[in-house]
């Protein structure tokens, strides 16, 4: 009984220890609102999202606040309504590399088709 027990604690572990494995980042990873492919290529704190109508592979964290938001990352960024963290703009040249400031005030990346 005690080898079963000690064989299931074992298991146990591992796995909480799997669940909790955190993803390398790349040494150039991307900040908030920067294109990705992956988790991977974005700063800590953010992830790699794709949100149909609202984010294209973006690196970005979850919100329900703008105050969550700039409490993260600063001043240029807010909460979008899809509860997502973006950058904030006035124009394209406050967007990371390949996104642009959309009419609504936040850098998006742009649908292949309409580049």
């Amino acid at each position: 009984m005690a080898r079963w027990l000690f064989i299931g604690s074992l298991l146990f572990t591992s796995l909480v220890a799997v669940g909790y494995r955190d993803v390398k980042r790349a040494p150039d990873a991307k900040p908030l609102g920067g294109v990705c492919e992956s988790t991977h290529e974005c700063r800590w704190g953010t992830s790699c999202m794709e949100i149909e109508g609202v984010l294209r592979g973006q690196c970005s964290a979850s919100c329900n606040a703008d105050a969550g938001c700039t409490a993260s990352f600063g001043g240029h960024s807010l909460c979008l309504g899809a509860d997502v963290c973006a950058r904030s703009c006035r124009s394209a040249a406050e967007c990371p590399a390949e996104t642009r400031c959309n009419a609504y005030g936040w850098c998006e990346r742009p649908d292949p088709d309409e580049l």
